[in-house]
């Protein structure tokens, strides 16, 4: 838990025109918007597999995977990058990131939103 608390993560159900979404909140919008495309458990299982073949293999290089809200999510072994517009950073590949954090805190958070997700409502 203390990845969540160091992050400020809070998971919330939010009521917009007459239907529920799940949403987190934390010290990143960049890192709230990105959980909002990781609404379905296929999805951040998809995800966890990504973060844990990077996490296993330190000569894993970098994997990009951009988001339905085109948001680019640049995952290493040890970093991972968030940029909010996948096409900004195709015009500059060496642009700053929005949001960084370790790989290994993402995967905590991911499992965290995951088990929220899948209706274990951990309302923090």
């Amino acid at each position: 838990m203390s990845i969540l608390k160091d992050y400020k993560v809070n998971f919330l159900v939010k009521r917009i025109k007459n239907s529920d979404y799940k949403l987190m909140k934390s010290i990143s919008p960049s890192l709230d918007e990105l959980f909002f495309e990781f609404r379905y458990v296929e999805e951040c299982n998809m995800l966890l597999g990504i973060i844990d073949q990077q996490l296993s293999n330190p000569q894993s290089g970098e994997y990009f995977f951009p988001t339905q809200g085109l948001q680019l999510i640049k995952v290493t072994h040890s970093m991972t990058s968030i940029y909010n517009d996948v096409y900004e950073y195709k015009a500059n590949p060496n642009m700053t990131p929005n949001y960084k954090l370790p790989t290994a805190d993402l995967k905590e958070i991911t499992i965290s939103w995951k088990k929220f997700v899948n209706g274990n409502n951990l309302l923090l």
